[in-house]
């Protein structure tokens, strides 16, 4: 007789006993607790301010368009492609010790950016810190599924997210007001506070997090734990894809942002703050209430709003001549930010069964880190090539406007995508 139906009924077996896991732990719902939220707050203080100043202070640097490129490639691929083995990781031996080292030593790296200012030695200090920042993000994420349920899973990450942004907002409030007698001329020097603050934050929410709850899901065998396993999943397959397609379009502008707001509208670091901060209080203010909205009328359209006005980035920041018209750009547009920031993590904890919501986040930023490496090296390769034969505006108004016509096409790949909310129930 054929052993192959006793290994059929070995892993039927397998399968019930993770059904029955899942189903156990899927009612359990921990109470937000205040270590939670000062842990979500310190750590986005932390990121608010290098997602502000990183690649502005690498333009200081007179980094050319293609180590731009290479360098926003090699960081968006080092935090999302490793996440895919973290997360594995971190359902097995628990997610606040990932998010304690993944921050902790975040946070040393930020320091040494003031310090090994060469391009290589910076390139590779970035790359550093991508590897052990994407320690600590599936972990984070898997965590505050802890203390969600699907039916208000949209608000209760609005609320997290919510005093996230706040917490970036006063980041930067507090950058604008050390910096704001300082020299219009723009030097490495003028980084410091940004990343002394930025460095501290993070170690802080490192400790924090220990303090914190979680539940602990059983796993049996290392088998379990199967980092592909979202990638089988039809309906969340084509999400992926429709974001590889999207993300894709996304990068190709990321390498010319930072040229816009240093070498054409000439912002200094407390202007530049004064951005973030406007930015990040209009989305701050709009998450919870989109979250809400996402809970009642569904994911999918929400979020086809948030993708669908990205295209007005690129457009827009082509024609800015000065920095109030990049704040004016984006303290428009942050409520699409927040449509998209509130609505994804929900549509990827909808998917995920309880004990898999570090594997669906992991693969999801998986596509994300491929699709923003080939489009970040791509946008700043044709920078690059065109700088050549143009000047730096025309390379950086021809590259801005090329991106924007990519985003539109490529934001009708989320039509496809299935609504989580009732259908999935």
């Amino acid at each position: 007789m054929s052993i192959q139906p006793q290994r059929g009924q070995i892993a039927k077996r397998r399968d019930n006993a993770s059904v029955e896991n899942t189903d156990q732990t899927e009612n359990k719902v921990l109470k937000p607790s205040l270590t939670l939220y000062g842990t979500a707050a310190s750590t986005f203080f932390s990121d608010s301010l290098l997602w502000s100043f990183l690649f502005p202070y690498a333009v200081v640097l007179e980094t050319s368009f293609a180590q731009m490129g290479l360098m926003r490639s090699a960081r968006n691929l080092c935090e999302n492609v490793f996440q895919v083995g973290w997360g594995g990781l971190s359902e097995r031996f628990g997610k606040r010790i990932f998010v304690l080292i993944g921050y902790l030593f975040s946070g040393f790296l930020t320091i040494s950016y003031l310090i090994f200012r060469a391009p290589l030695q910076f390139l590779i200090l970035v790359i550093l810190q991508s590897v052990v920042w994407s320690i600590a993000v599936p972990a984070w994420n898997a965590l505050l599924g802890d203390y969600t349920k699907k039916e208000t899973r949209g608000r209760v990450l609005g609320k997290i997210g919510a005093v996230s942004r706040f917490s970036g907002v006063g980041a930067t409030i507090l950058i604008a007001l050390f910096t704001f007698m300082a020299p219009r001329e723009t030097s490495p020097s003028s980084f410091i506070v940004p990343f002394v603050l930025g460095a501290g934050a993070s170690i802080l929410g490192a400790l924090l997090v220990v303090f914190t709850k979680e539940i602990k899901v059983k796993t049996s065998s290392w088998r379990e734990i199967d980092v592909f396993l979202p990638l089988r999943d039809k309906n969340f397959r084509i999400f992926l894809m429709a974001n590889g397609v999207h993300l894709f379009t996304l990068a190709f502008a990321w390498p010319l942002f930072p040229y816009v707001t240093i070498d054409i509208v000439h912002a200094t670091v407390w202007q530049i703050a004064i951005i973030a901060t406007a930015e990040g209080l209009v989305t701050a203010l709009t998450q919870p209430k989109l979250g809400a909205i996402a809970d009642k009328i569904g994911r999918k359209p929400v979020l086809i709003l948030g993708r669908a006005s990205f295209f007005l980035f690129p457009l827009l920041y082509a024609f800015s001549t000065h920095w109030l018209h990049i704040l004016v750009v984006n303290v428009t547009l942050s409520a699409f930010i927040a449509a998209d920031v509130v609505t994804t993590t929900t549509y990827i904890l909808d998917f995920a069964p309880t004990d898999r919501r570090t594997t669906y986040t992991a693969s999801y930023n998986l596509i994300y880190g491929i699709a923003t490496f080939l489009g970040s090296l791509a946008g700043g390769v044709f920078a690059e090539s065109l700088s050549a034969l143009n000047g730096i505006h025309q390379t950086i108004f021809a590259g801005l406007i090329i991106s924007a016509i990519m985003r539109i096409i490529a934001g009708t790949s989320f039509l496809t995508i299935k609504e989580t909310l009732h259908e999935m129930n």
